[in-house]
């Protein structure tokens, strides 16, 4: 496949996703007006930091009048799982240039991973093609972009017509439902089966702990057991 094929594809495998994320966008703008951030600087967080779920944690505890320090903390503990998403993509685009990976790095979501790991994981040809011909990172790109554009757009939708949209849509319902449609596409895969397994005892084992650590501990075990898996097949191709 071409580049632009690639990258088309990539852009279609994700656009689904937006049903879940658009919502998700209005949602954090809505709360960032309501926070008192005025709407450009809204904006432009989502354009500079373009991490929805830290987004919205700011927000909320800038309304609670936080201090600098705790909403730094909450927001490096959130992002931490961003970490593990790196080391899972490493082998894939080690051998790009540093520019593409440094703009792929930024690209790296929730949603942009779960999409961009299975295409990297899918095999089109009995062996992976050579660095100089592999091309999927421009399906990365396409992925990355697209939700990037939808959470622009749904951000500016939040913060313009946030205030006409009727409690009883209950927006905040889209957030969950966002991370079971990943969810259901990394079932797919060994690795995402494993993270799931994971991550859904370490909730129960960490449950009592105070603050939902043990959801932050639950995500980073489910992650390390993914990144192990991926590791140990890799090894016994």
């Amino acid at each position: 496949m071409s580049a632009g094929g690639e990258f088309l594809a990539g852009c279609r495998d994700e656009a689904p996703l937006l049903l879940g994320v658009a919502p998700f966008g209005m949602i954090y703008g809505i709360a960032a007006l309501s926070a008192g951030v005025p709407a450009w600087l809204a904006q432009l967080a989502s354009a500079v930091v373009f991490a929805g779920a830290a987004q919205l944690v700011i927000v909320q505890m800038l309304a609670a009048g936080a201090g600098a320090l705790p909403i730094a903390l909450t927001s490096g503990l959130l992002n931490l799982r961003h970490v593990l998403y790196s080391a899972s993509m490493a082998e894939y685009v080690r051998h790009l240039p540093r520019r593409w990976r440094l703009l792929l790095a930024y690209l790296l979501t929730d949603e942009a991973y779960a999409v961009a790991v299975l295409r990297y994981q899918r095999r089109d040809h009995s062996e992976p093609p050579a660095p100089a011909s592999d091309l999927r990172h421009w399906y990365f790109l396409g992925a990355g972009f697209t939700l990037w554009a939808g959470w622009q757009l749904s951000t500016a939708a939040g913060l313009l017509f946030g205030a006409t949209i009727p409690a009883a849509w209950e927006l905040d319902f889209a957030v969950p439902l966002t991370f079971i449609a990943l969810l259901t596409l990394l079932l797919r895969e060994r690795a995402g089966q494993a993270a799931a397994l994971v991550a859904g005892l370490g909730a129960l084992a960490f449950a009592a702990l105070p603050y939902k650590l043990g959801l932050v501990a639950a995500i980073l075990l489910g992650l390390l057991a993914g990144v192990w898996t991926v590791r140990r097949l890799e090894r016994a191709r």
